[in-house]
């Protein structure tokens, strides 16, 4: 696989220029290697995924003459789904002025509406305004190129009735700008770092993207590693160099999160004896790599009241079966926090997790973990491991 390494004000950096041209290759509408449905791409938080979207995606893309627009419904957790959308359009359509609009300083487009949501464009006050689909049937025809729309952590959008329909807008002008005889295609690209979350926009004929399929974005891997310690080695005395091998385990036990491994390099780099003292990390202190993950677990929950804390281990222990409300459900919590709960004051636990940002509501009455991997770090802590 063909990369390049580079440091910059983001950490250690190496490109996926293949992995990159082999995702844009499957936003077409070859019969065989297209995704016309849409591709879908899950990967764990902090595992590069969002990097790779603006590093590598985003030049090959602009390279083969697409013209992407990228949006990340994490940008401001805050804002409605459907807004941030809503906003990214807008911001592409004044970008994207005519020589005659240029000089005249004025769009003849007001506004883009979605849902009940609105976003301003600045155009004169008698413009029209867009729905999502002409919104982007016009920035294919200002483009003149085909129009790739990435979703970066999609599965925020379910989290709200705007940003649920802005996907079923963007399904019906796929399907629009894809079906006519010519003119500028549409693409989709959704990633997330909640497999079950994306799994929403695609697992019935009720949701918008139902027959695209849910795939792993690959994570970084081997190439990285020997990448990192070909950068590092050079600058260590002849005793103190880093093992490829050893480095590679050790990003195994950190979950392929490359800040985690750059960390656990530099310690051992700076203060341990190279890779003999990461080699004997790996043997006698593993679970403290792997630690080094799930501190900022540790200490979100310990932050937590004693009824939030039974309300998430009961939800992480029933996954997609956890029924908040339910008399059983209310007994088990109750029986782990140490006192009788309600209804009410289990609804006041979850919203108090969500704004957390521990828990999220893909839908009504339905509640799920933010990021999946806190699931391994509290079974592993109730077990005692």
């Amino acid at each position: 696989m063909a990369m390049s390494e580079g440091k910059s004000r983001g950490g250690f950096f190496v490109a996926r220029t293949e992995l990159a041209e082999a995702i844009a290759e499957r936003l077409s509408l070859d019969p065989l290697m297209g995704s016309p449905s849409g591709l879908m791409l899950a990967a764990p938080r902090r595992t590069g995924k969002s990097t790779f979207l603006r590093r590598d995606l985003l030049p090959v893309l602009e390279a083969r003459g697409d013209h992407p627009v990228l949006v990340d419904l994490w940008s401001d957790r805050k804002a409605d789904p459907g807004q941030l959308i809503a906003d990214a359009l807008a911001a592409e359509i004044a970008a994207l002025p005519t020589p005659a609009e240029r000089a005249a300083r004025a769009l003849p487009i007001k506004s883009i509406s979605i849902g009940g949501l609105r976003a301003e464009i600045g155009g004169v006050k008698e413009g029209r305004s867009l729905t999502l689909t002409d919104a982007l049937l016009e920035i294919g025809a200002r483009a003149k190129s085909d129009v790739v729309f990435i979703i970066d952590e999609a599965q925020q959008a379910v989290t709200s009735e705007a940003g649920l329909d802005a996907m079923f807008a963007l399904k019906a002008a796929r399907d629009a700008m894809n079906q006519r005889p010519e003119g500028a295609r549409l693409f989709v690209l959704c990633t997330g770092s909640n497999r079950d979350g994306l799994a929403g926009l695609v697992s019935t004929n009720q949701q918008p993207f139902y027959g695209a399929r849910v795939e792993d974005f690959p994570t970084l891997g081997r190439p990285y590693v020997e990448a990192l310690v070909a950068a590092i080695n050079p600058r260590l005395a002849e005793d103190n160099k880093l093992d490829p091998e050893d480095v590679a385990q050790a990003f195994d036990l950190l979950g392929h999160r490359p800040e985690k491994l750059v960390e656990v390099v530099q310690q051992h780099a700076a203060w341990l004896p190279g890779s003999a003292g990461l080699r004997r990390s790996l043997q006698e202190r593993a679970d403290e790599l792997r630690a080094r993950v799930w501190d900022q677990y540790g200490s979100d929950f310990d932050a937590l009241t004693e009824g939030q804390r039974a309300v998430l281990e009961v939800l992480i222990r029933d996954g997609a079966d956890f029924a908040p409300f339910h008399e059983k459900t209310l007994a088990r919590i109750g029986a782990i926090s140490g006192r009788k709960t309600s209804a009410q004051a289990v609804q006041k636990a979850l919203d108090a997790l969500r704004e957390k940002q521990l828990v999220w509501r893909p839908g009504r009455g339905r509640y799920a973990l933010e990021d999946p991997d806190m699931k391994g770090w509290l079974l592993a802590r109730m077990q005692g491991v």
